[in-house]
């Protein structure tokens, strides 16, 4: 293994004091994320950056892998992958800050992206970050310098820890490169839009479900963000082959004309407008809360409960991945409902955002319990990777 940057020593350093002095760092690239998960908020933390992390280490489009320092923004690597015809196919968010917001960059990191595991509208059809994370490198709470994983699948044996850094939030260590597995963008891209309920909906995407249709992403809202409208936008993504995505339309035409629906084919330029708003949560539904002191919830459930029947949020909510995502503003009043709801549908929710002066920890009450053998390898893992607790910022877990 090569030798450590002067970067790399300077982390290691910072951690080694950090471990002396029995103080807790949070790891922070470009902050776009400083708003999800603060579960058990710590107030004495020290900034850890990793802006200085940056460049692309290794990149070889012929062999669909590319291998980039932590710190290099989430835009500059699909910029390059988008010259070649390649993307990262899991459409990571970026959560893009207005530049008023001196906090906050106004573009995300790759080890941000790795840490919080976050995927966009296509989640449901390629697959989450940690799907395509081929190996990693990461400075521990030791201070210790470790590698994981390779750069083709092929190299990867035994337990595959690189995986496990998506989601950790930055719990497990500093990750300082990632190998990333990337895949050529379709010719095939296609968006319809049709005007139904949240009912028609569900019932269409579980028929097109069992069909070899190219389906990639899939969205139904209110077109005005607004509850009592029973009319929804229903927005269905189709990617592949030009031939398969032309043949998966007309069968689709055909599966709305049965339901008395007509579908719209959108213009690219519309379409690809609707799905960065969606990834990126720059969507006016996420800046139009029902009330001043709603909160936002985010609600997964599992596909097969969807054939139990609609949720009863399904009108008012923002849904990604076939149904199984839901985006839902609730007043405090409201939240218990909610909560038994998705308990009898077999999910999770998890409070996402909160207006101004709500009490933030009394929501998460609500959050759904890490189930106990998930909750048993974080912790051990935790223990593991940062016996000290440096990293211990209670982001991960409550």
């Amino acid at each position: 293994m090569s030798e450590l940057s002067s970067e790399h020593i300077a982390l290691q350093e910072q951690i080694l004091e950090a471990k002396a002095q029995g103080r807790i760092l949070q790891i922070r690239g470009f902050g776009t994320k400083d708003f999800y998960h603060p579960l058990n908020p710590r107030l004495d933390t020290e900034n850890l950056s990793t802006q200085k992390l940056k460049g692309i280490i290794n990149y070889e489009p012929s062999e669909l892998f590319i291998q980039v320092a932590a710190g290099t923004s989430l835009q500059s690597v699909e910029t390059l992958l988008h010259t070649h015809g390649q993307c990262l196919p899991f459409e990571p968010p970026r959560f893009i800050r207005p530049e008023k917001d001196a906090l906050c960059s106004r573009d995300a990191s790759i080890g941000g992206m790795v840490a919080s595991g976050l995927s966009g509208p296509a989640r449901a059809s390629v697959g989450a970050v940690k799907d395509f994370i081929l190996g990693a490198h990461l400075i521990n709470g030791q201070a210790e310098h470790m590698v994981f994983g390779g750069q083709v699948m092929k190299n990867v044996a035994g337990y595959d820890v690189s995986r496990v850094l998506a989601s950790s939030m930055g719990t497990l260590g500093v990750i300082t490169e990632v190998t990333l597995k990337v895949l050529p963008q379709p010719l095939g891209d296609l968006s319809l839009l049709a005007k139904m309920s949240a009912e028609e909906a569900q019932v269409l995407l579980l028929r097109l479900g069992q069909l070899p249709l190219p389906l990639h992403s899939s969205t139904c809202v209110n077109p005005l963000s607004k509850v009592g409208h029973h009319e929804l936008d229903f927005t269905l993504r189709l990617k592949g082959a030009n031939a398969a995505t032309q043949s998966a339309l007309e069968r689709i035409q055909s599966e709305l004309k049965a339901l008395n629906r007509e579908g719209l084919v959108l213009p690219q330029a519309n379409a690809l407008e609707h799905w960065e708003s969606v990834r990126d949560q720059t969507h006016v539904f996420f800046s139009s809360p029902t009330s001043p002191t709603a909160s936002l919830w985010r609600v997964s459930l599992p596909l097969k409960s969807l054939k139990l029947g609609v949720p009863s949020f399904a009108q008012e909510s923002l849904t990604e991945w076939f149904g199984a995502l839901h985006w839902v503003w609730a007043e405090a009043t409201e939240i218990l409902a909610l909560q038994e709801e998705v308990a009898r549908l077999k999910g999770s929710m998890d409070l996402w955002r909160t207006s101004e002066g709500t009490d933030r920890l009394r929501l998460q009450q609500f959050n759904t319990p890490i189930e106990a053998n998930s909750l048993k390898l974080q912790t051990q893992l935790q223990q593991a990777f940062d016996p000290s607790g440096v990293f211990k910022t209670g982001r991960a877990q409550p």
